[in-house]
């Protein structure tokens, strides 16, 4: 029952949330202003304000804004996003072929962070107070703090064609050349592309989340069925991989709900600096050129993943912690 009002609430939510972005972007001028047209010349060339009209006809800024906001919620309960004002393309389409980049770059991305943060978090957590832990935390704090667009534009410059070396490429998904490439050849390239905004995407996901496995586990080791493990007579390394680990990882599922837009969202600033075609950069192209179907379209894919995520987080919950009853706790 809570997961299925959970799932009605999210009705109401996306309705606000695309009924605010769709009147947000009717705040912008009309065509007129979009390409550059000047109001008073248009008074005295009949083409030039006979090609305007068209224009508003074309975009549909002839019809009230009512009529456009009814328009707007016919397309996507038809799943018709209409075309892109850029190369008036179907948005659908648009959407599904950038989502294989943005995809593959952060499911790395997550492998990679996952893979470091778990054993630093561990390392650091049983080693709390020492010299070494401090060295790691104040490592981590200052990776942390870094602005991830400042590192990404520094390693181009002295990692990428700049004044220092030139071991990686300025951007892109590939070479002009790949085509020529056989598979395994293809998969080195792309990765060799990918190096610099994976070293981006997951310097600062694994300093937080491994404070954050660091500070679950030290509350772990500090309850009470820890104690009691201890004083069975089991094994350190069983009470700490078995019992204290597998406990303290229960937090991160709160990470969750920001996982699936993760995923698929990316990085507008990332995607845009190493130029890769993904959702990222699509959602920056299209907000910067004026798309107003694209940018709807992008809002509410976003906002749909984000409040699956949040669903997904508290199934989750209830399946690796049996404490958790959403039922019960609704009915009181």
């Amino acid at each position: 029952m809570y997961f299925l009002k959970r799932s009605l609430w999210m009705i109401p939510t996306l309705i606000g949330i695309v009924t605010i972005t769709f009147f947000l972007t009717r705040l912008r001028p009309d065509p007129v202003a979009q390409k550059g047209l000047n109001p008073d010349a248009m008074q005295e060339n009949s083409a030039a304000a006979q090609h305007l009209e068209q224009l508003k006809e074309y975009y549909g800024y002839d019809k009230p804004l009512i009529v456009q906001y009814g328009k707007m919620w016919k397309n996507i309960l038809t799943l018709d996003f209409s075309n892109s004002r850029i190369d008036h393309r179907p948005v659908l389409e648009k959407l599904i072929e950038a989502l294989p980049y943005t995809l593959t770059l952060n499911i790395i991305t997550v492998i990679i962070v996952y893979l470091i943060s778990i054993p630093l978090g561990v390392y650091s957590a049983l080693h709390d107070g020492s010299k070494t832990d401090s060295m790691i935390t104040f490592l981590l704090y200052l990776l942390y703090s870094l602005p991830s667009f400042w590192i990404a534009l520094l390693l181009l410059k002295y990692f990428a064609g700049g004044d220092f070396l030139n071991f990686f490429p300025l951007g892109g998904w590939q070479s002009d050349y790949a085509d020529d490439l056989n598979f395994f050849q293809k998969i080195g390239d792309i990765a060799w592309h990918l190096f610099l905004p994976i070293v981006v995407s997951v310097y600062g996901s694994f300093a937080f989340l491994s404070r954050f496995i660091k500070s679950s586990l030290l509350e772990a080791l500090r309850s009470e069925y820890i104690r009691t493990a201890k004083a069975k007579g089991l094994s350190q390394r069983r009470v700490i991989y078995v019992h204290a680990l597998r406990n303290s990882l229960i937090p991160l599922i709160t990470l969750m709900a920001g996982l699936l837009p993760g995923l698929f969202g990316g990085s507008v600033i990332l995607e845009q600096i190493f130029s890769i075609p993904g959702m990222g950069k699509l959602a920056y192209d299209s907000i910067y050129a004026n798309d107003d179907p694209v940018i709807i379209a992008i809002v509410l894919f976003s906002a749909i993943l984000t409040m699956l995520g949040i669903l997904l987080t508290d199934f989750v919950y209830t399946l690796v912690d049996p404490r958790i009853s959403f039922s019960e706790s609704e009915s009181k």
